[in-house]
């Protein structure tokens, strides 16, 4: 029964009793929640403003709409989100070292290759790999923008420094290499992408960064 249950009397109590129904939890008076694809067409958007307000203290952008110590006034604020108000010093970010720098930003023919397949780029750099249960519930829906949703704990898998039985470097193996050989080798399991950038940006890599 849909609006409650009749529990017969037991021995000895002649009065039946009635209890609600309560089975269908996701349901309240007959309405779904408003988060169920179902109340899709309910759904409606929340704007933040724009993201031009500036914070005083280490110049990162932020939302309009996004609370600070006061007001905006002149484009900026003070904000607790990036440094505390004062409280936290954020070093300024130091320009990129050539040629990322000019792939990113350029507008050449180059530039514009490099940034369409920019994770293409970073997989070939990568330190580490990455081991994870995928949940592609959300991506099976269809009809919303993709969603990269982990189900349990990601891993990142180094292995050793040096390759066993003979096995080719990889990930942060290949740093060890001189840096000639290791863009030889780079190429070589990358035969899709430029070269000459695979050959600049493993120099760059071993001139700028203190990791390398």
């Amino acid at each position: 029964m849909r609006e409650s249950e009749v529990v017969h009397p037991q021995q000895g109590n002649d009065e039946a009793v009635q209890i609600p129904h309560m089975a269908d939890n996701h349901q309240v008076h007959g309405h779904a929640p408003l988060a169920f694809l179902s109340q899709q067409a309910k759904w409606t958007s929340h704007d933040l403003g724009r993201m031009n307000i500036q914070c005083t203290g280490c110049r990162a952008l932020h939302w309009t709409s996004e609370p600070s110590s006061k007001s905006p006034h002149n484009g900026q604020a003070s904000y607790e989100s990036c440094w505390k108000h004062g409280k936290e010093l954020v070093e300024a970010m130091r320009p990129l070292p050539e040629p990322l720098h000019t792939l990113l930003n350029g507008d050449n023919a180059r530039s514009r290759s490099f940034r369409l397949i920019l994770r293409r780029w970073n997989e070939l750099f990568a330190f580490t790999s990455i081991k994870f249960n995928m949940d592609k519930r959300m991506n099976e829906i269809g009809t919303t923008f993709q969603v990269f949703q982990v189900h349990g704990a990601m891993y990142h898998r180094q292995g050793p420094l040096v390759p066993a039985g003979g096995r080719d470097a990889l990930y942060s193996q290949i740093y060890l290499y001189d840096p000639a050989y290791a863009a030889q080798e780079r190429s070589r399991r990358a035969s899709d992408l430029d070269p000459e950038i695979v050959g600049s940006l493993t120099m760059m890599l071993q001139e700028s960064n203190p990791m390398i």
